[in-house]
């Protein structure tokens, strides 16, 4: 299926982390790994996502949850996320025709995934890291080397989330960020999305890159969770950020509209 086959370009191509390191010559300092893709690199042992997980991503999850253990099991019925609430950003469309097209079209393939709890955010970085796992395994030994023995995703801490802004790109890896997300978004046929292109208060995750931090829609679109349940960053389409505060907090009670997240991928050795 299609958003198999680019959800593995969006964990594994691209974008890597710095090569230097102040104490890359001491004799203990582990080498500079790679970082996932789809993610830059804060420092030497984290890496951020660049956008929102994407219902491309979070469908490929369920899709894989299906396969395993069925479309009536509690592992899959319990990490399906709650389609009433995206009525609020679709209001001219039903929960049951969103529920078709998440999952029969590509409509929201590029959208944020919203209306998740915690909790299966939580279970969705657990299974991306097995994922990335297994994705490794098929690498050649030298191309696995390029990689980290051990890591996890996971959400970020609010401070974590916050010093994204200390974040800097080069030119070279500013256009080669764009020149993928190019390529995911013709891919998808971005340009005729009129649910992401149109009225709605919802747009696409790669909609507004900044400039410095390469890194798409901090401010707005929907904000963020964090480790710490009920704690969010960012900003949203219901309530946003328009002074830019990297460490502007917002509380929430479970799954919501306005309420998606991205992940932290996190070098452990």
């Amino acid at each position: 299926m299609k958003y198999g086959l680019v959800l593995t370009l969006i964990l594994i191509s691209g974008f890597s982390a710095p090569r230097s390191h102040p104490c890359n010559t001491c004799q203990k300092q582990d080498q500079q790994y790679n970082c996932a893709g789809n993610t830059l690199s804060m420092n030497f042992r984290l890496c951020m996502d660049i956008s929102e997980v994407s219902g491309l991503m979070y469908k490929t999850y369920l899709e894989d949850l299906r396969t395993v253990h069925g479309d009536e099991s509690p592992e899959y019925i319990s990490k399906l996320p709650d389609f009433q609430k995206w009525t609020a950003v679709f209001p001219g469309m039903t929960r049951e025709a969103i529920a078709t097209k998440f999952f029969d079209t590509d409509d929201f393939a590029l959208a944020p995934m919203i209306a998740v709890t915690y909790e299966q955010a939580v279970a969705f970085c657990d299974w991306r890291t097995e994922q990335f796992k297994k994705e490794l395994s098929q690498m050649s030994k030298e191309d696995r080397a390029q990689f980290p023995k051990d890591f996890r995703f996971r959400l970020p801490t609010a401070k974590e989330w916050g010093r994204i802004r200390f974040m800097t790109q080069t030119k070279g890896m500013v256009k080669n960020i764009q020149k993928v997300t190019a390529g995911t978004t013709k891919a998808y046929k971005l340009k005729k999305n009129t649910l992401l292109n149109g009225d709605s208060q919802l747009t696409h995750v790669y909609r507004e890159m900044d400039p410095k931090l390469a890194m798409y829609n901090l401010f707005n679109n929907v904000a963020e969770m964090t480790s710490e349940p009920g704690v969010a960053m960012g900003g949203s389409w219901q309530q946003g950020n328009e002074a830019k505060r990297f460490d502007q907090k917002f509380s929430y009670e479970g799954a919501e509209a306005w309420l998606g997240f991205r992940c932290i991928f996190e070098i452990i050795k």
